[in-house]
């Protein structure tokens, strides 16, 4: 099976490390959305930000890809990656947020791994397979499409009974 993974608060701890760095409990503005758009940007240029990012959680198989929708240079998530024990693949990387990932994963990849609820009906919606990693700021959305784990014979099932209702 041929998994694709995203990085930010698939396999970093993204979400934390920003609220930390922008010391969002005594500004709680900068978790707004607009304000995170602009608060990305910039620290595109910020190396220091984006090789500190926790690590949320490992896996026990080699990716095919990873996809992510960073602006920040392909090279500084390659070395996060890498030292964070990640096997070195190929990086997909869209640069606008409302970007299909399914556009550059169709053909190379059997299935996505995201956080984000849009990413994954999107990449449905275009014939693409993708599973929701379990994660808060996504438990408003139901229970389907979701994996609670990276181990690949979670994601080998939950993509099996995938394509059964597909």
């Amino acid at each position: 099976m041929r998994v694709a993974l995203d990085i930010d608060d698939t396999l970093g701890d993204f979400y934390a490390h920003y609220r930390e760095f922008f010391k969002a409990d005594k500004n709680p503005k900068v978790m707004d959305n607009i304000e995170i758009t602009r608060n990305v940007y910039k620290l595109r240029t910020n190396k220091e930000f984006w090789l500190s990012i926790p690590l949320l959680e490992t896996i026990d198989f080699i990716p095919e890809v990873y996809c992510t929708k960073r602006i920040n240079p392909k090279s500084w998530s390659k070395e996060w990656l890498l030292a964070n024990g990640f096997p070195n693949r190929p990086i997909y990387q869209l640069y606008h947020q409302k970007a299909n990932k399914a556009t550059v994963l169709k053909g190379r990849c059997d299935v996505l791994i995201d956080d984000s609820v849009h990413n994954v009906l999107t990449c449905i919606q275009s014939g693409f397979p993708a599973l929701l990693i379990d994660r808060p700021h996504n438990q408003w959305f139901g229970p389907q499409f979701r994996i609670y784990s990276l181990c690949i014979d979670e994601i080998e099932e939950a993509y099996n009974l995938l394509l059964e209702y597909q």
